[in-house]
């Protein structure tokens, strides 16, 4: 981590093996996010938590080829919104209305309003497997962090502890960071009973990330819990799409699809939910790609 971005993302070793800890500090990932998509204060918010989550659940992939997507659709104005995260901590997103703005009933931003809770949160692995797993919850507030919490729960069995916070103003996120706590097997009931004691000191995260930054906010969070990091490494937000991606989609649309293109539009032009990059395609690219879908239906 350089001077100029601190973020990073700890794996931590809590009680001597008897709970595990992920503590990310997300603020130039969540600002590039924003950038990227021109994001409101409340959809900074609300991707800028589930992108962070998501970062956090990267790292504990095996492998940079790995990944983790994260789906929520709570019926609310922002829309679907959605999270990648890849093994080597590349991290992408977007929202449906990254302009959202609804009036604000107290001091925090009403991302719940936003989301809303009528709705799941789909969090779909790919584990280089022949089929990806997938999980699904019911959404329990649209908070976000509950509801990676209900999933852990629900999903994958594993109760954890999950806080995460944005701190933005009009077009500068002053933080952001996240926080996942679980219990090992071999975990004591004094153990357990030490991290549930200390919930309340882990809500603000993008307060004390604000305050005191990755490192500081080890000792600031995790002290009494004994804290061992066992890994440093460094989250960003970064699309993978190409144009040579963006080809193999194309073909995979198919002869009929493709002609179409060809005879009624004259070329096709793409854009990357991702990073809103547009990728534009002619009449003569278009006929190459078709006789590659040709092929492939032949065989």
């Amino acid at each position: 981590m350089d001077a100029m971005n601190r973020d990073g993302i700890y794996d931590i070793s809590l009680m001597d093996g008897q709970a595990r800890a992920i503590l990310i500090e997300s603020t130039e990932m969540v600002q590039k996010a924003m950038d990227t998509h021109h994001l409101s204060r409340i959809a900074t918010a609300a991707l800028g938590r589930t992108l962070t989550c998501a970062a956090m659940m990267g790292s504990m992939l095996k492998n940079d080829r790995e990944s983790v997507s994260v789906q929520i659709k709570g019926g609310g104005p922002i829309g679907t919104v959605l999270a990648v995260a890849h093994g080597d901590l590349s991290v992408k997103g977007y929202v449906d209305n990254p302009g959202i703005d609804l009036p604000r009933t107290g001091k925090k931003l009403p991302v719940g309003a936003a989301v809303g809770r009528d709705g799941k949160m789909t969090v779909i692995k790919d584990l280089g497997l022949k089929e990806p797993y997938v999980g699904q919850v019911n959404l329990v507030s649209g908070e976000i962090a509950e509801d990676f919490a209900m999933y852990f729960t629900a999903s994958e069995q594993t109760p954890s502890l999950v806080s995460l916070g944005v701190l933005v103003d009009d077009d500068h996120v002053v933080s952001a960071g996240g926080l996942i706590i679980q219990m090992m097997p071999n975990a004591s009931e004094a153990a357990i009973a030490s991290v549930e004691n200390s919930t309340s000191m882990f809500m603000d995260i993008s307060g004390t990330m604000q305050e005191y930054h990755l490192e500081g906010a080890v000792n600031q969070l995790l002290m009494h819990l004994e804290p061992k990091v066992l890994e440093k490494r460094t989250p960003r937000y970064q699309c993978d799409c190409s144009r040579e991606r963006i080809e193999r989609m194309l073909v995979t649309l198919g002869s009929e699809e493709l002609k179409d293109m060809i005879e009624n539009q004259n070329g096709a032009q793409v854009d990357c939910h991702f990073c809103n990059k547009r990728y534009k395609f002619s009449a003569e690219d278009l006929k190459l790609l078709l006789e590659a879908a040709t092929i492939r239906e032949d065989q």
